[in-house]
């Protein structure tokens, strides 16, 4: 099966990208933005890369932002258009079809471990972002306690989805010092890091502890002028 044929029928059975801890804590990540940048609500262009079905897109939509969707998955995209986001397809690994310095914040909620290149997608992004923009990320850390463990034992990080969803579609094995080169490889520099421990439906923030004690990573980096 073609991945856009595999994402097209998960869209059509169920919505996804909901709203979590890690999603709320973004979320105060852009107000941060917005205050910087001293823009009134509807002033401010995101850009939702890896937008899905819109459910997030349309909160912010709500919240007076003016907002662009770009996803994968055709299913996706009409869901989000349905929901009244300026959404559209696009393969992110093909860049980012839109001009340069259009956008204050991009938006980007655990789809940079997605693509095959990473890297090309944040400087794309980069790209795209206006001067004093920033980029807001949500994204695994595969080091913790609980990988550590299962290595240990000789068991992959990636059995579990494998054995229950037949698919693994993350591309990357991120760790904390490996997004921070990307980042600033791509001309984006790190300006608040924050760290969630995810364990089953529970999900706390930590901070000032080492990699081996969280799983998620929350970041803001602004573009580098």
């Amino acid at each position: 099966m073609k991945p856009e044929d595999r994402e097209n029928e998960r869209y059509a059975k169920e919505d996804f990208c909901k709203v979590s801890k890690e999603e709320k804590m973004m979320l105060a990540l852009l107000k941060k933005t917005v205050r910087e940048l001293n823009l009134s609500n509807d002033a401010v262009h995101v850009l939702d890369i890896g937008c899905g079905s819109g459910r997030i897109s349309k909160q912010l939509q709500d919240l007076g932002f003016q907002v662009t969707g770009l996803d994968f998955s055709e299913e996706a995209v009409k869901k989000a258009v349905a929901r009244g986001i300026d959404a559209r397809r696009a393969n992110l690994d093909e860049g980012v079809p839109l001009p340069d310095e259009t956008y204050h914040i991009i938006w980007a909620g655990d789809i940079v471990e997605h693509v095959f290149d990473p890297i090309g997608l944040l400087r794309e992004s980069a790209r795209v972002l206006k001067p004093g923009g920033a980029m807001l990320i949500t994204i695994p850390s595969d080091v913790g306690l609980v990988s550590r463990i299962k290595m240990l034992f000789g068991i992959s990080h990636q059995e579990g989805m494998y054995m229950t969803s037949g698919f693994y579609k993350h591309h990357t094995f991120f760790t904390p010092r490996l997004i921070r080169f990307m980042l600033e490889k791509a001309g984006l520099r790190i300006t608040d890091f924050f760290t969630v421990l995810i364990l089953g439906h529970y999900r706390i923030p930590v901070r000032y502890l080492p990699s081996a004690l969280f799983n998620e990573m929350i970041i803001r980096a602004k573009k580098i002028l």
